[in-house]
């Protein structure tokens, strides 16, 4: 009879174990689980979720300036529920990365805040081009959106 007393024990404590286990295999969505939606092709839609509540403009590396030199960077990004730009990825720098280092620490000076229709914050995947020109009102032809 004792052997069956351990063998119940034994069942009963494989018992609790799954289903405690069970019990924290569920969890409450955590706030950085929230994927963000894609609004690379869509600034309208992002324009409805998120809106720039601080831009930064970016300084001028004083070489390019003195070689008179003109280009762009282009980067992917989330904006994340806090409203900072993370995960930042350069898509295109022209010319090669003179401007990538000033480009970068000026994006990282951005802030969104989320609109009326965004108030659980969901983050978002988007792109921005930061231009440097020599001329005010010049773009650089390979920064014009839509060539490579």
């Amino acid at each position: 009879m004792r052997n069956n007393g351990g063998k119940m024990r034994r069942i009963l404590f494989l018992t609790s174990a799954l289903a405690l286990s069970a019990c924290n295999s569920t969890s409450d969505v955590n706030e950085d689980e929230i994927k963000p939606v894609d609004f690379v092709d869509d600034k309208n839609a992002l324009e409805k979720m998120w809106i720039v509540s601080k831009n930064d403009y970016p300084r001028y590396p004083q070489d390019a300036a003195k070689k008179g030199i003109s280009g762009c960077v282009d980067f992917s990004f989330v904006i994340n529920s806090e409203g900072k730009a993370q995960n930042i990825q350069v898509i295109k720098a022209i010319p090669d990365s003179t401007f990538i280092r000033s480009a970068t620490k000026s994006l990282k000076n951005f802030r969104w805040q989320p609109t009326e229709l965004n108030s659980v914050r969901q983050p978002a995947i988007t792109t921005l081009q930061l231009d440097f020109s020599t001329t005010p009102v010049m773009k650089v032809a390979e920064c014009i959106v839509g060539d490579a």
